[in-house]
């Protein structure tokens, strides 16, 4: 029966497919504008990165058109329904587009078959890849299966694929599955918003108005900041460190993932409009585990360490692209005893902090805005309007309908 239903399920997707690309390949009769189209299934708003790219285009040329299309797939019947929907919208604006940004996987971008003339740039929605994923987690607990990846066609169609470093890029071309030449070196956006000596006064001014404590100099504030597990049996090991910390001398906050949704952190939790980024200018002290949000910690060189209570697990579920106890050593620990010793001794070897930022963020990661809409612009200037009408039907043959 089982094998039966995987079956359906797998003709359904195909007659999807080839549903989809048939209408798309009249959607692509539209013409081409001088727009910029970002995509994101990580949250339903624009984020930091998207809204930084567009102040910066817009800054350059007001009439530049910009689509943000940012929504969350959800795992509710209806909801999907409505997805199928919003992928109609998607069409129109990726058929109508010269660029295309995006910060994750997008069904639209990878089982679509595009205009030749599209510049499509993946600029992943991390600053790195401490754990493996798309094509490296591959039949992984933690991964996608084979078939599944091959059906919806993973990570296909990017023109370029963004990555901090060297050393991130070759994770990044495991991962997509994209050749060399494809990866474009530079940091995400947010990077110069991280790097901003301080929050901006009225926001750090608003922040210490509604927690007063934090602003005690005298305790010092440690910021926990997790991975999201979807087994979700981390609460233990975090009450260790709840408990490890000595409360008299130093100040918690805890960032759970948005889909880690447990309840006993919320003591210790601030309001969501507070992100990641703002509360790591606030600590004193960062925690975290397989996180990306560890290369851009880094960059304030303040004192990062990594609780990994469940890393032989960890390995064998999602599968790791760093050694963090060879890199990381002095800084990595199972037991967060070891870790809260070393803040109270304030011991912290800042040399392998360096070493690790230098080798998976590079030595230039300033500017990352300005550098990624330079290389957006290539393509908005482009002339497409004399390449043998490719936005016109005759373009396309018979054979671009075919799987």
């Amino acid at each position: 029966m089982k094998k039966i239903r995987t079956q359906i399920i797998r003709m359904g997707i195909y007659i999807g497919k080839y549903l989809l690309n048939t209408i798309y390949f009249f959607v692509k009769i539209c013409p081409m504008k001088n727009k910029v189209v970002m995509l994101s299934r990580q949250s339903n708003i624009p984020n930091l990165d998207f809204e930084l790219i567009e102040k910066e285009i817009l800054k350059r040329n007001n009439k530049v058109k910009i689509e943000m299309l940012c929504k969350v797939v959800k795992k509710d019947v209806n909801e999907r329904i409505k997805y199928c929907f919003y992928i109609f919208k998607c069409m129109y604006h990726i058929a109508t587009a010269k660029v295309c940004i995006l910060d994750g996987y997008s069904i639209p971008i990878s089982i679509l078959k595009h205009k030749k003339s599209l510049e499509i740039i993946q600029i992943w929605h991390a600053s790195g890849a401490i754990k493996k994923f798309g094509y490296q987690s591959l039949d992984k607990k933690e991964g996608r299966g084979t078939e599944i990846a091959k059906i919806m066609n993973m990570h296909k169609n990017y023109t370029h694929v963004m990555a901090p470093s060297n050393s991130t890029a070759e994770f990044y071309q495991e991962a997509f599955k994209v050749e060399k030449d494809k990866i474009f070196i530079n940091g995400l956006p947010r990077l110069d918003y991280i790097l901003e000596k301080n929050l901006g006064n009225s926001k750090l001014e608003e922040f210490y108005r509604q927690y007063p404590k934090y602003k005690n100099k005298k305790k010092k504030t440690i910021l926990y900041v997790p991975t999201f597990r979807k087994d979700n049996n981390s609460i233990e090991n975090i009450k260790k460190l709840i408990n490890a910390i000595n409360k008299s001398k130093y100040n918690l906050i805890i960032k759970l993932h948005p889909l880690d949704k447990s309840e006993e952190t919320r003591q210790y939790t601030v309001n969501k409009k507070y992100g990641t980024y703002d509360l790591m200018k606030i600590a004193d002290y960062i925690i975290t585990d397989y996180s990306a949000v560890a290369f851009e910690a880094s960059l304030l060189n303040k004192p990062l360490y990594f609780y990994v209570y469940d890393i032989d697990d960890y390995k064998k579920a999602r599968g790791l692209n760093i050694d963090l106890f060879k890199e990381m050593n002095n800084c990595t620990s199972r037991n967060i005893k070891g870790i809260i010793k070393s803040i109270e001794n304030n011991e912290y070897d800042y040399t392998e902090l360096s070493n690790f930022r230098d080798k998976y963020m590079g030595k230039n990661y300033y500017n990352n805005t300005e550098k990624l809409v330079d290389f957006i612009f290539n393509f908005l200037n482009k002339d497409v309007s004399n390449e043998k009408n490719k936005n016109n039907t005759d373009k396309y043959s018979k054979k671009e309908l075919n799987f």
